[in-house]
């Protein structure tokens, strides 16, 4: 079993690799790749931005703003 797998994991190892490239209007931005050297599973990110979110996702971390940013969307959700 591995970190992927369980859910109550105390310990997470991933090998970071991380580049520059250009977007679609000519603007540099850093992509990455996560491995997780047991399973070789892989996760790719087009931007940082995505990879902190996968990385706050695993480690169960909230922070600033996204309990602001849910309330926000919560207002906007037709009501059932």
């Amino acid at each position: 079993m591995n970190s992927h797998d369980d859910p109550d994991s105390r310990y997470l190892s991933y090998m970071l690799r991380m580049w520059r490239t250009r977007d679609g209007n000519g603007q540099p931005v850093w992509c990455a790749s996560l491995e997780e050297p047991g399973s070789h599973h892989t996760e790719s990110f087009g931007d940082a931005d995505a990879l902190f979110a996968f990385l706050q996702s695993r480690l169960g971390i909230e922070m600033p703003g996204d309990h602001a940013k849910q309330k926000q969307q919560a207002q906007w959700e037709p009501q059932g």
